[in-house]
Order: C-alpha cells, then sequence, then structure tokens
C-alpha cells in the first residue's frame, strides 16, 4: 500500500509542477516607449505645408467660378497663408452648425467665418482676436411701389426703425448662426416674441435674396454681408441696427490649451493694415465702385460750387443754402445711391428723375438743373399759403424732405389747434414733429396720414444752422 502512494505521488508531483509553469507570468521584455508628440498644433501644419479651412457662403467668403479663387475670406486667409509659408486649402460647407463639426472631428484647422463671441463659444473653442467690427441688421423689403414716392419719408414711415417693431414678426436665420442668440436676448429684452426661424440648407446670401423676392420678410445678417449680398439687388432696407457693434473674429480647436495656431493668426491681424482690410472689404461691397466726387479747391466749399450758385441764382436761392442742402443729402457725392433708390448730388426720388427724365448717368450740372425744379416746384406751390419768402423756405426745406401733403397736413393741424399756420417755428413744426402721434395723423383734417416727423423736423434745422455756418466762411 505504501508502495502505490509513493507510485501515485511521483506521478502527480510533475503535473502540479507544469501547471504551476504554465500559470507564471512571463517575464517583462524591454520595449522602447513610443515616443511622444512634441509638436504644437501650427508646427503640424508647417510640417503638412497646408492650412485647412472651413468657410460658408461662397459667393461671398470662397468663389472658385473664376480662373482664379476669390472672395473676403479667401483673400485675408492667403494672406496669412503667405507670410507663413503655407498653402490655402479652403473647404465650404453652407450651414454654420456642420462647419462646427467639421473643426470638432479635426478635419479641419479652423472656421473662417466672420464670427461674433459668445460664452459658449468662448467655453468650446479658442477666438481669434477681431479682424473687424461689425453691426447685425436687420434686412427688410422697402414699401410697395416704394419708387413711386415722391419723398423719401413716405417711404421711411412703413418700415421697422426699432428693435422694438420685431415684436411678434418672424425672422428667417441660417442654422447656428450667432444671430439667433442675438435675437433670443433681444426677445427677452423687449419683453416679447421673436419667432426665429432656423434654416439648414439657406446662408446669410440666400436669405437676403429671398427677402428681395418676397419669400421671405426678414433675415438679420452683418452690416458687411447684407451689402455684399444686396449688390444688384433692388428694394432692401438694412438701416435698422438689430446690435451693438461687435467683434468678428475666427474660430480653431482648443487642443489640450495649445494655442500656437490662434497665437499665429492673433499675431497676422494684429500686423494686418486696416487699409486693406479696408481695401478688401471695398472690393466686396462696393465691386470696386467708388462714390463720385470732386474735391474742393482752396477757397471753396465744395468741388461743385460754381454749378450751385448758378443754379441757385436760376432758383432766387442763396447758393449757400442750396449747398448745405446738398450737403445734406449726398456729402457732395455724385453718384450716390440710397437704399430707397434716391439718387446722386440731391438724391431724388426716382418719381422725380423719371418726371424730369433724368438717368442716372446724369451730369452734375443735369443733377442740380432738375433739383432745381423741384424746388421751383415745392416754393410755387406754398407761395399762396406762405407769404413771407424767409419763412417759405423753411416749408420747402420740409416738403423737401417729408413731400407737400405732410406739410399741408401740419398747416391744418396749426390752424385747427390755434396756431399760425403760415409761421414754422413753435407753430407747424409742432405739427411736423408731432405727426407720428395718433390723436394727429389720425385727425379728420389730415390727409397724408402717418409721418415719422423727427427727421424732417432736423433735417430743416440741420441745413439752415450750416447755412448760418457757411454764410459766415463763405463769400
Amino acid at each position: 500500500m505504501k508502495k502505490i502512494t509513493v507510485f501515485f505521488l511521483a506521478l502527480l508531483l510533475p503535473i502540479v509542477w507544469l501547471a504551476s509553469c504554465e500559470n507564471t507570468p512571463p517575464q517583462p521584455v524591454d520595449e522602447p516607449e513610443p515616443e511622444r508628440d512634441t509638436l504644437t498644433v501650427l508646427q503640424h501644419i508647417q510640417e503638412r505645408g497646408r492650412l485647412v479651412a472651413v468657410t460658408n457662403c461662397e459667393i461671398i467668403n470662397y468663389n472658385t467660378e473664376k480662373p482664379t479663387p476669390s472672395g473676403f475670406e479667401y483673400e485675408l486667409l492667403s494672406d496669412f497663408c503667405s507670410a507663413n509659408g503655407l498653402e490655402l486649402e479652403m473647404i465650404v460647407n453652407e450651414n454654420l452648425d456642420s462647419c462646427f463639426r467639421l473643426l470638432d472631428s479635426c478635419k479641419v484647422d479652423m472656421v473662417a467665418v466672420g464670427i461674433g463671441s459668445n460664452k459658449d463659444l468662448k467655453r468650446r473653442y479658442l477666438l481669434t482676436d477681431p479682424i473687424m467690427v461689425q453691426k447685425s441688421v436687420l434686412v427688410q423689403r422697402l414699401p410697395k411701389d416704394w419708387n413711386k414716392m415722391s419723398t423719401a419719408n413716405e417711404v421711411e414711415n412703413q418700415l421697422l426703425r426699432s428693435p422694438m417693431d420685431l415684436a411678434g414678426k418672424v425672422i428667417h436665420l441660417p442654422q447656428g448662426s450667432h444671430e439667433v442668440k442675438l435675437l433670443e436676448h433681444l426677445s427677452d429684452q423687449i419683453g416679447d416674441t421673436i419667432y426665429i426661424v432656423q434654416c439648414d440648407s439657406l446662408n446669410s446670401f440666400d436669405l437676403v435674396k429671398a427677402v428681395s423676392s418676397g419669400e421671405i420678410d426678414y433675415t438679420v445678417v452683418e452690416e458687411y454681408v447684407a451689402r455684399m449680398a444686396s449688390i444688384g439687388l433692388k428694394g432692401l432696407d438694412t438701416k435698422l441696427n438689430v446690435s451693438v457693434e461687435q467683434p468678428l473674429g475666427w474660430v480653431v480647436q482648443n487642443h489640450d490649451n495649445d494655442s500656437s495656431l490662434l497665437i499665429a493668426l492673433n499675431d497676422w491681424i494684429d500686423g494686418f493694415e486696416q487699409r486693406n482690410l479696408n481695401r478688401i472689404l471695398a472690393k466686396y461691397v462696393n465691386k470696386g465702385n467708388v462714390f463720385g466726387t470732386r474735391k474742393p479747391k482752396e477757397g471753396e466749399l465744395s468741388g461743385f460750387d460754381a454749378i450751385i450758385k448758378k443754379t441757385a441764382k436760376d432758383i432766387g436761392w442763396d447758393w449757400r443754402l442750396l449747398a448745405s442742402l446738398i450737403y445734406q443729402e449726398s456729402h457732395f457725392r455724385l453718384d450716390l445711391e440710397s437704399e430707397k433708390g434716391a439718387f446722386g448730388l440731391m438724391q431724388l426720388m426716382p418719381v422725380v428723375m423719371e418726371r424730369y427724365e433724368l438717368g442716372y448717368d446724369a451730369t452734375p450740372e443735369e443733377q442740380l438743373e432738375v433739383g432745381g425744379k423741384l424746388i421751383t416746384y415745392l416754393t410755387e406751390s406754398l407761395e399762396d399759403k406762405v407769404v413771407d419768402s424767409a419763412e417759405r423756405v423753411k416749408f420747402v426745406l420740409a416738403a423737401y424732405n417729408a413731400g407737400l401733403g405732410h406739410v399741408y397736413d401740419a398747416q391744418r393741424l396749426a390752424l385747427k389747434y390755434g396756431k399760425y399756420p403760415d409761421v414754422w417755428d413753435n407753430n407747424v413744426d409742432y405739427f411736423i414733429l408731432n405727426k407720428s402721434k395718433k390723436q394727429y395723423y389720425n385727425d379728420t383734417c389730415c390727409k397724408a396720414g402717418y409721418l415719422r416727423g423727427t427727421e424732417t423736423y432736423r433735417f430743416v434745422e440741420e441745413v439752415l444752422d450750416r447755412y448760418y455756418q457757411y454764410q459766415a466762411t463763405y463769400n
């Protein structure tokens, strides 16, 4: 029995030994540790030799339809890349949200769109120093038959002119644009609802065109985008500021607080001359066109003094009064065309130009001749109503700005409420100033309706104040 036990143990010991060998962990083998990536984001881009940026709005920011690429953001980044020995690769994505998804997935190095800063962006990304400062503006259509209205103020009265006017309105915006948060905040401020529709397939340029065509009523974009997008489009107004001036910059990914690309971009922005930015902006905003003007010679009030003097003599005005009116209207810019269609030195409305057969290629002499005819017509229309010629000038200036109908209404209101209908100061001017009040524009003696009279009141005041200054300075 003992022999069997010993024999069994002898068989068992090798098995136990083998099992213990199998469970013994392998001895460590010395292997080299993987090399740590010590290159910065900028160094990786430099090693690659190419900066990859995504932008939106192909027509404005990156246009490949011509033999050589162009675009506002493209030209700016091309300058940065040239200064840093890099090639530029631009990707266009109309949806701003998807631009950020490309950045999040590290498929691009930066988002090259002028973006306003907010807390959420600052928390998630690195934002460059401002490239420029811009306001966001409302894009709206001018009223029906605006080009047949005789004065700019008739057009003005039918437009939204205060953020409060946005209450209850439907505003279309690009998906993910910073204007979404801007309008949400504005809605809280005015204590009323602004209905925001985010469009995932339309960019700012598309939405401006949609307003022009009547597909939508309103959109909000940066001022420079509105000006670029509205080139060639008629019947748009962009004068209502929806924000204060805000800095616009580019966005880069926050890679473990690696700000090397951000620093390089900021260094470039800091050294980029403002005049170069203005040149590029003018190229795409004004299509290279510069409003015509004439530089005055020494001792001249303007470059058009001789023509102004001739026209003033023809209409029986002091030439310095006419010069003051022209400065008020156009600052002596010959080819200026307002968003409402008012044109030239004297900002004549289309209906007036049509009446006197004045074209947009009119010379300064032709423009002033027609402007003089309009002033003569207004003067003759008021001769019987305002006998004193010096007093009549104030009424003519008001009619030039707001139209005869509103001046006649103000005179009737003055007569009804015990004021002098042929005296401007503290009489008829009061009813012009307050014609936006329901009790007056709804009065039975009024025929021309509502008037935002503040502009007309100030127009008369400022033209006359400047005229008195000109009298003291120019013979």
